[in-house]
């Protein structure tokens, strides 16, 4: 505790006023209180530990706007104290660089750099209820350490055509302490080209990427000593219709290839085969100014970071994020809101020489809070996080079944409150007219109501 009370108080120290209109430091504080009755994901017939746990995460951020472009740099520490584990303290900590540049009236490019250390168990409480996941994961206290960079590059070609490209790089390990690790190395790249109808979007994505599974384990547990790597070509076609300003539906369908590459450390004298994949999804959706909800089903194939392994996945998932008008009549800023997610997938692992599918792992992951922001820049809640993991045995995977409850308190803290200029987070548009997206130097549509506001009363540009 001593640890980041200093932390909290140098962040606090360094942080500084706005300096004019164009950079600006603040000091940054996010945490939560929580009790679970599962701290490290154990197995149903394992040893369930209770415990409840403090974690403080003090952070700086400075933000630099230009009038062609805005940086985002922060930096973060993270300290976890258990009531009952007290010898298991955990210490960890991200950074981040994000930044947008306009090369022209017509061109947007995005460029972000990431890396952090942290506990699996915990992970999902750095994000808020509304972007959880049901993911595999192996059981018990993994540290997980991750590092990843993107590019990507989007050229408004005429009025009714975008090409955009993009390049990917991504990295990490876990290690259970008992020496059992993984290692995962993804780089990849991907052109896309749309064309806009009035009320209709069609887009083709071609994507290649480089995958490179490595793992060292004790005897019968996770997949052995093994090295594998593979190319992964990827090619999707996708719809998106606008029914009206508020309501959309989009689907999606195309192929993945798995190409197994170099020489497999599990089967070196074999001859590992090639696999083909479809992958396919839908999705309604409702974005207000003030809110989203979206209902999605998919199929798709990606690596798993934390297994080290290509997986084929089927999912199904609801996310919401809705204002409550019990404390004033502002939906555009609300002081309260629900934030929350539900999710289920059943996950095959993609066997690396074969590429067959063996066994199956059923995952469900309920994630629901509710957020008070009484001012800008200042956020507290409480979150429920519901984990539950039917695994089975492949044989050359034994992962034990889980649940785990988790209750929140959580908070978000950020001074001064007005940022000199914020990158907007780059996600997929549901919307034939990308309505639901950013606009270059414009508040963001669709605000998350989690995340610090520049200024309450701001209109919309």
């Amino acid at each position: 505790m001593r640890v980041s009370l200093v932390v909290v108080i140098g962040t606090l120290v360094v942080a500084s006023p706005a300096r004019a209109d164009h950079t600006s430091v603040h000091a940054t504080a996010t945490g939560e209180v929580a009790s679970t009755d599962n701290l490290f994901a154990a197995g149903s017939d394992g040893d369930r530990q209770a415990d409840v746990f403090f974690t403080v995460r003090p952070g700086l951020l400075y933000a630099y706007d230009a009038p062609r472009m805005i940086h985002d740099f922060t930096g973060e520490a993270e300290v976890t104290e258990y009531l009952l584990h007290g010898d298991q303290p955990s210490l960890s900590g991200r950074g981040g660089w994000r930044a947008m540049i306009l090369p022209g009236p017509r061109s947007e490019l995005q460029l972000s750099i990431n890396a952090g250390t942290g506990v699996l168990t915990s992970l999902s409480a750095r994000s808020s209820a509304d972007q959880s996941t049901a993911t595999v994961a192996p059981a018990g206290k993994i540290t997980v350490q991750q590092a990843d960079a993107s590019e990507h590059l989007s050229w408004i070609s005429s009025e009714h055509t975008r090409v955009s490209q993009g390049v990917l790089g991504r990295y990490g390990t876990t290690d259970d302490g008992a020496g059992n690790t993984s290692d995962t190395r993804e780089v990849g790249g991907n052109l896309s080209f749309e064309r806009s109808f009035r009320s209709d979007t069609i887009s083709l994505d071609a994507a290649v990427s480089y995958l490179r599974f490595a793992g060292s384990a004790t005897t019968g547990m996770l997949l052995g000593d093994r090295l594998d790597q593979q190319l992964s070509p990827k090619g999707t076609v996708a719809w998106r219709h606008d029914f009206d300003r508020q309501w959309s539906a989009n689907a999606d369908g195309g192929i993945v290839f798995l190409y197994p590459v170099g020489t497999s450390k599990n089967n070196p004298q074999g001859q590992a085969r090639s696999g083909t994949f479809s992958v396919y999804g839908a999705q309604v959706a409702y974005n207000e100014a003030w809110g989203r909800a979206s209902l999605s089903a998919r199929r798709t194939v990606s690596p798993n970071l934390y297994l080290a392994q290509n997986t084929l996945d089927d999912q199904a998932s609801v996310q919401v994020v809705m204002p409550l008008p019990w404390l004033d009549d502002t939906r555009r800023n609300p002081k309260l809101a629900a934030v929350g997610s539900l999710g289920v997938t059943r996950t095959q692992l993609i066997n690396s020489d074969t590429s067959a599918t063996e066994g199956t792992f059923d995952v469900a992951h309920l994630d629901a809070s509710v957020a008070w922001t009484p001012k800008p820049n200042e956020t507290f809640g409480l979150r429920y996080e519901l984990v539950y993991q039917s695994a089975g045995n492949t044989g050359l995977m034994p992962i034990p079944s889980y649940y785990r409850n988790t209750l929140y308190f959580t908070f978000s803290l950020r001074y001064p409150d007005r940022v000199a200029g914020e990158v907007p987070k780059r996600t997929r548009s549901m919307r034939s007219d990308r309505d639901d997206l950013a606009t270059p130097g414009a508040e963001p549509v669709v605000p998350d109501v989690l995340e610090q506001r520049e200024d309450a009363d701001r209109d919309r540009e």
